[in-house]
């Protein structure tokens, strides 16, 4: 009983960390603001997008001080660059929300679409 418990359990974190796995991977960077954003949130997404798609991730990990491992998927890389360089930015937290998405999404946009 104790065994057939540990293999269930065992084979259910196998197939969420490969759907964690597949989903990351599928997350290339987005191109336009989500719809359900408002005017001004657009505003703060699109002009932090564009600022973060000009750097590659490596210069911009170096410029913001992120060490970034070769094994580190760039998903979580660009999320680690983006939440250390949009955190002194804003102070509203919806705003920065906002801002590191926009960063995040021009990052990846940047390293798979250039």
């Amino acid at each position: 009983m104790r065994t057939g418990l540990v293999l269930v359990l065992a084979a259910s974190i196998g197939t969420l960390c490969a759907a964690a796995a597949i989903a990351s991977v599928s997350d290339r960077g987005a191109f336009r603001p989500p719809a359900k954003l408002t005017d001004a949130s657009k505003t703060i997404w699109m002009t932090e997008w564009v600022a973060c798609d000009h750097t590659k991730l490596g210069a911009l990990a170096r410029s913001v001080g992120v060490k970034i491992p070769s094994s580190r998927p760039p998903q979580v890389a660009a999320k680690l660059i983006a939440e250390k360089a949009e955190t002194l930015l804003y102070d509203i937290e919806s705003e920065r929300t906002v801002a590191v998405d926009g960063c995040r999404n021009g990052i990846l946009w940047r390293y798979y679409h250039s």
